[in-house]
């Protein structure tokens, strides 16, 4: 296979460019992105109502820290998630079929973005965006619903990262708003070069 000299190039460049800029632990890497993918696990399992998905990303102890409070403990938290919170059916939503009759029930679906991840060996901690949308009021057409941020506490347990603590900030909620505080990764930035 024919290499073309500016193809070359370029790999060359992005490779030492690469090199630059790798973790300087070598599991670092591979650890953000479990970080990423726990997180991701949480917001499916959430949209699904998957009660037994959604606590498995808790430790045994963890903390579910929101708005109406804390539930603590994975078995609790898997109880809170089967209790249905989210299901929107639940909230008077007006119900739809498709043509062949079969229900359409609402969704929510949550998207999680802007993700700053503090490594210190087995411990991280996470401050994240999310955002989330639904067609409840017409199933063709989608409405965002709310935003906010997690500020997270999470812990490496045999292998797997894990919410130890899952603090969630909601910006159109009076009592669980960030705006006009203090940025949570004010300065010193953590692994800065002095």
């Amino acid at each position: 296979m024919k290499t073309c000299p500016a193809t070359l190039g370029t790999s060359l460049a992005l490779s030492l460019l690469l090199a630059g800029c790798t973790p300087s632990q070598p599991d670092e890497t591979a650890d953000r992105l479990a970080i990423l993918e726990t997180q991701n696990r949480y917001v499916v399992a959430m949209d699904y109502f998957d009660a037994d998905g959604y606590a498995a990303v808790f430790t045994e102890d963890g903390v579910l820290d929101w708005a109406r409070g804390e539930v603590i403990g994975r078995e609790a938290i898997r109880e809170f998630m089967a209790t249905g919170t989210y299901d929107l059916r639940k909230l008077n939503f007006q119900p739809a079929q498709t043509a062949e009759g079969k229900e359409w029930p609402p969704a929510v679906r949550h998207i999680v973005t802007n993700q700053i991840i503090d490594i210190d060996g087995d411990h991280a901690r996470v401050v994240s965006y999310w955002m989330n949308y639904s067609n409840a009021a017409d199933r063709r057409k989608i409405e965002w619903l709310s935003y906010g941020s997690w500020d997270d506490e999470m812990v490496k347990v045999d292998g797997t990262w894990l919410f130890k603590r899952h603090k969630i900030y909601n910006e159109n909620n009076p009592n669980r708003f960030t705006a006009g505080q203090p940025n949570p990764l004010a300065l010193p930035l953590p692994n800065a070069v002095p």
